[in-house]
C-alpha cells in the first residue's frame, strides 16, 4: 500500500516537473516566437523613397491626398505647394515607422476603439505610381508619449510603434502659407494702388546719383527705417488660411489695393480683395501664381500704407 501510494506520487511529480519544463521551454518559446511573428512590420518591404502618393481617410470618411511629382509634394486635386518642413518630417517618420520593430500592445479587438485603431483612427494608404505598396490605421499617441498605436484592416491586433506623428497627418497644415519670401535688398520700387489714387516709390539714383527711398513723383525722402519696415513685413508675408480657391464674393475683380513690389528679378503683384463673411480676414490674390489667401485684419492695416506712414 505504501508502494503504490509513493507510487502515485512520483507520477504526480513528474508531471508537475514535465508541464513545468514545457512551460518555461518549449512552450514559451513557441509564444515568443508567435508573438514576433505576430507583431512583424508589415510595411518594411515598402521603400519610403519610391512613395509617390500618401491617402489619409478620417474618421468622417474626408480623404486628403498628396502626390509627389519633382520631388515635390503636392495636395490634390488642386496641386497646392506643401510647406517643405512639414513634408520633411512627414517622410522622415513614415521612414523610422517602416524600420521600426513593432510591439504588440494588445490582442483583443475590443481594444481598438481605445487605441483609436478602429474606425475612429486615420486610415493611410501609401501607394508607388498608382499601386499601393502599403497601408495601416495610424491610432493615439502612447501614454508615454514617445510612442504611437497602429493597427490595420483585418487584423485584431493592435500594435505601438517607438514613434509619433505629431502635425505630420495635421492635414490642414499640409498647404504651404508662404504669400512673398522674397529678398528686399533687390526691391527697389513699391507702387500702391487705390481705386482713387496711386503711390509710387523708389530708392533710384536721383539726378545728383544718390540713392534713398523717395517718392517717386517729388523725391520727397522718406524714412528708411520705416520702409524698411515695410519691406520686411511684405515679402515675408504669411497667409492665415487658404479657402477655396472657386469662392466667389472675394472682391478681387475690384480691389481695394494692388501692391507691386519690382527690382532685380522682382515684380510682383498682390490684390486686396473684400472681407470674407463672418470672419475677420481678407482675400487677397497672388497675380504670379493665381493663389488666393486670407489674411487678418493686422496684416491687411501692414500692407495699406500713405506717403505719410513712410515719412
Amino acid at each position: 500500500m505504501f508502494m503504490k501510494k509513493n507510487l502515485i506520487l512520483i507520477i504526480i511529480l513528474a508531471a508537475l516537473a514535465l508541464g513545468a519544463y514545457l512551460y518555461v521551454g518549449p512552450y514559451q518559446r513557441w509564444q515568443t516566437k508567435k508573438q514576433t511573428a505576430d507583431s512583424a512590420n508589415w510595411l518594411a518591404a515598402v521603400d519610403i523613397n519610391l512613395v509617390n502618393k500618401i491617402e489619409v481617410a478620417d474618421a468622417d470618411g474626408k480623404t486628403y491626398a498628396l502626390k509627389k511629382e519633382n520631388n515635390i509634394w503636392l495636395t490634390e486635386p488642386d496641386n497646392w505647394p506643401t510647406e517643405k518642413i512639414i513634408m520633411d518630417a512627414l517622410e522622415e517618420k513614415l521612414a523610422n515607422l517602416i524600420k521600426a520593430d513593432l510591439a504588440i500592445a494588445s490582442f483583443n479587438p475590443e481594444n481598438k476603439k481605445n487605441f483609436a485603431t478602429d474606425e475612429t483612427g486615420l486610415r493611410v494608404k501609401l501607394s508607388q505610381d498608382s499601386n499601393p505598396v502599403g497601408e495601416f490605421i495610424l491610432g493615439k499617441v502612447a501614454s508615454d508619449y514617445g510612442s504611437t498605436y497602429f493597427g490595420r484592416e483585418g487584423d485584431e491586433r493592435t500594435y505601438r510603434a517607438p514613434i509619433t506623428f505629431v502635425r505630420a497627418f495635421d492635414v490642414v497644415s499640409w498647404r504651404d502659407r508662404t504669400i512673398f519670401n522674397l529678398s528686399t535688398s533687390g526691391i527697389d520700387a513699391i507702387t500702391w494702388q487705390y481705386p482713387a489714387q496711386t503711390i509710387a516709390i523708389n530708392n533710384l539714383p536721383d539726378k545728383r546719383g544718390e540713392t534713398y527711398w523717395h517718392a517717386s513723383s517729388t523725391l520727397l525722402r522718406l524714412g528708411k527705417e520705416k520702409v524698411e519696415g515695410f519691406l520686411n513685413s511684405v515679402t515675408k508675408l504669411e497667409a492665415s488660411d487658404i479657402p477655396d480657391q472657386t469662392a466667389t464674393s472675394t472682391g478681387l475683380a475690384k480691389p481695394a489695393l494692388q501692391l507691386r513690389l519690382m527690382g532685380q528679378g522682382v515684380d510682383e503683384l498682390l490684390i486686396l480683395g473684400d472681407k470674407k463673411d463672418k470672419s475677420s480676414e481678407y482675400f487677397v490674390q497672388k497675380q504670379s501664381s493665381g493663389q488666393i489667401f486670407l489674411i487678418g485684419e493686422e496684416q491687411k492695416k501692414e500692407l495699406e500704407k500713405k506717403i505719410q506712414d513712410l515719412q
